[in-house]
């Protein structure tokens, strides 16, 4: 891909500014599709630029996410020297080098296609994301409702094992019966669409009383909470951060 010169952007402009900047960027350079291109980790990476801090971790980072979002390496290596183009910075060749070992790493590790996960028969993050996604994008945001779980995991144990991710996929799975509802469950936090009927909601209340006396009140008390779908891409990438336990930075003014 040839990438296209343009006017650096002074970092000071905040945020916000350089993220779009970037974005606009890179399609300019190359990138496919408009609606993959927000994802925490690009936050992140523009984070490290502005506080003038290493590149190393936020670049592997970014390289994981879009390798485990389906995106070729090489768009994967040209979005990020989009990034540096609008900074009006050279090109760090230890991010590069970063973001390419990130790619590498993650697709060894991840099943991008897949569906299902297999430690709890719930759905994978990905696969959340990109149902959360079309939801925005096929009128359906109106229409379904956004829950969270979160538990305190009283034991540390509890948030790597095994027996009781799969048991908390089997109460899902008996508790959620609506034909789209879909849950993925991660380190003690519950995230599901449902629609907002009441009998969808008399679900999660079911499922949520269960979790709470799983092994004896194990996972400890639960904190309920529900929002609406995410309508802007920034909402729905700081949602995604919040899945992916990445610090999101506040927005500069």
């Amino acid at each position: 891909m040839n990438i296209q010169a343009m006017a650096s952007v002074p970092v000071v402009d905040g945020i916000g500014r350089l993220l779009a900047r970037w974005r606009d960027q890179s399609l300019r350079d190359g990138w496919l599709y408009v609606r993959d291109w927000f994802v925490p980790e690009v936050e992140e990476m523009a984070s490290s630029l502005i506080d003038g801090v290493s590149f190393g971790r936020a670049a592997h980072h970014l390289g994981a996410s879009r390798s485990f979002h389906g995106v070729g390496i090489g768009e994967t290596m040209a979005d990020l020297r989009s990034l540096f183009v609008v900074a009006g910075m050279p090109v760090d060749h230890s991010a590069l080098q970063e973001i390419a070992v990130g790619w590498v790493e993650a697709g060894e590790d991840h099943q991008p296609s897949s569906c299902t996960d297999v430690r709890t028969g719930l759905a994978t993050t990905a696969h959340f994301e990109r149902v959360l996604q079309d939801s925005r994008t096929a009128n359906g945001a109106g229409k379904l409702v956004l829950g969270t779980m979160l538990f305190p995991l009283m034991e540390k144990w509890l948030k790597v094992s095994w027996a009781v991710s799969a048991e908390v996929g089997r109460i899902c799975a008996q508790e959620f019966t609506g034909e789209s509802a879909l849950q993925v469950y991660r380190h003690g936090r519950l995230d599901f669409l449902i629609q907002g009927s009441t009998r969808d909601l008399a679900d999660a209340l079911r499922c949520k009383e269960r979790l709470e006396t799983l092994r004896n009140g194990a996972l400890g008390p639960c904190e309920f909470r529900y929002r609406p779908v995410p309508s802007t891409d920034a909402e729905a990438m700081r949602f995604v951060a919040q899945l992916k336990r990445i610090p999101v930075m506040r927005e500069s003014r």
